[in-house]
């Protein structure tokens, strides 16, 4: 392989998303539902054991770090403060850049892993409402929803993704565009 083969313009092309720093209320906006979601699931997950919650707080930190392991490397906005959730730049501080051309297949391989961290949660507190009906549990199952099955993902369409320039190379915003009926 040549150098010039090796430095092409597909590897080493970042693309901003937005524009070439994406501001901090934009990051936080991103992560801070998500963490508030972690605190949740914890919550529910702890009225039935405590060390069930944590192993569930330690199984969602583990999935963020694999994220940005195992998909960031690969996004066009690593290294970059590009990306809406500001893994671009956490994740290029621990990790080496990967082959960007691979993003869509690597994305979809890897993105099943952060899905527990919705639905344990879930099962556990629809689990709780049948067995030990309780107003908290059924205040928290609220909450927990509403912020994991609707805030996250609007934020995600209406402000993180929305005016990304690779929005159509990004396997997430492929499932949401399915999913809404908006195929092409």
């Amino acid at each position: 392989m040549t150098s010039s083969e090796f430095n092409s313009p597909i590897e080493n092309q970042i693309t901003p998303c937005h524009s070439k720093k994406i501001p901090l209320w934009l990051v936080l906006l991103d992560n801070i539902p998500t963490v508030f979601l972690f605190i949740l699931g914890f919550l529910i997950i702890n009225v039935i054991s405590t060390l069930a919650a944590i192993l569930f707080i330690i199984y969602a930190i583990f999935s963020v770090v694999w994220f940005w392991a195992r998909i960031c490397p690969y996004c066009h906005h690593f290294g970059t403060y590009a990306c809406p959730c500001g893994y671009g730049i956490i994740s290029s501080g621990l990790f080496s850049r990967k082959n960007s051309t691979s993003f869509q297949k690597i994305f979809r391989r890897n993105i099943l892993v952060v899905f527990p961290n919705w639905f344990v949660p879930l099962a556990v507190g629809i689990f709780l409402l049948i067995k030990q009906y309780s107003v908290r549990i059924l205040v928290l199952m609220i909450i927990f929803s509403i912020t994991g099955f609707v805030v996250i993902p609007l934020i995600s369409k209406l402000a993180g993704c929305r005016n990304c320039e690779i929005k159509e190379d990004c396997p997430w915003m492929t499932i949401n565009k399915a999913r809404s009926g908006k195929q092409d």
